[in-house]
């Protein structure tokens, strides 16, 4: 069973509706529907969250769809490389202050 069909099948034995996820989650129903018809995937926080709250755990929502495990690797190295920017170009700023601030004091 794949991811999206696991995610409805969930909802559905919990006898909640798109909009009471939506709700919950502080996402629109829209998305809980593109969710379940396999449309887009949420993050793997939101996944988290949906995992507890269907009372399941993770790996019985993506164990069988690797195509989902996939691209949430492939989003997790793209918010690495940017973390690792964003602390890069902040310590360069800082160095550039620090001196700054040394020159002013000389």
């Amino acid at each position: 069973m794949m991811f999206y069909e696991k995610l409805k099948e969930c909802r559905e034995q919990l006898s909640l509706s798109q909009e009471d996820i939506a709700k919950t989650l502080h996402v629109t129903r829209q998305a809980v529907s593109k969710w379940e018809r396999g449309i887009n995937e949420p993050d793997l926080e939101t996944i988290v969250r949906l995992s507890d709250l269907y009372g399941v755990t993770i790996d019985t929502l993506l164990r069988e769809d690797l195509s989902v495990v996939r691209k949430l690797a492939v989003k997790e190295r793209s918010y690495r490389k940017l973390l690792i920017a964003v602390a890069v170009l902040g310590g360069v700023v800082l160095l550039m202050l620090l001196s700054i601030s040394l020159q002013i004091k000389s």
